[in-house]
């Protein structure tokens, strides 16, 4: 059972990120990816989509030539309640808008800071 002083962590936490992400104004799409089955006639993976949308602060860091192509990385900051009290995974998606187009980033580093329960999660993603 979480202990005052982590449950205060967490509602701070999800403060600070509710309101930086509505300041920036900055509109991502969440896709949990879950209950992964394979089809072995098809070769065919399918996975349940869960999409949630929200407003998180992102920081981009990097954009880089990677073999003829550019490559870009952002830091994400979104809270547990924010994608279904649910942990990330590298499966799951982020959908962000760069450039005017919408892009499909791949989570590729995750960090959770937690006391007895989780309340803040920084996402590395690459697209």
């Amino acid at each position: 059972m979480p202990g005052a002083l982590d449950t205060l962590f967490k509602n701070v936490a999800k403060q600070v990120v509710a309101d930086l992400g509505k300041s920036f104004d900055h509109t991502i799409t969440y896709t949990r990816k879950a209950s992964p089955t394979y089809n072995t006639s098809t070769g065919a993976l399918t996975t349940t989509d869960t999409a949630y949308s929200f407003d998180v602060p992102v920081e981009f860091v990097d954009s880089e030539e990677e073999e003829g192509r550019e490559e870009r990385k952002a830091r994400l900051y979104i809270t547990p309640d924010q994608i279904g009290d649910n942990q990330p995974t590298f499966e799951d998606t982020v959908t962000l808008k760069y450039a005017g187009s919408n892009r499909v980033a791949q989570i590729t580093d995750m960090r959770t800071f937690k006391g007895d329960q989780e309340y803040l999660y920084q996402l590395l993603v690459r697209f």
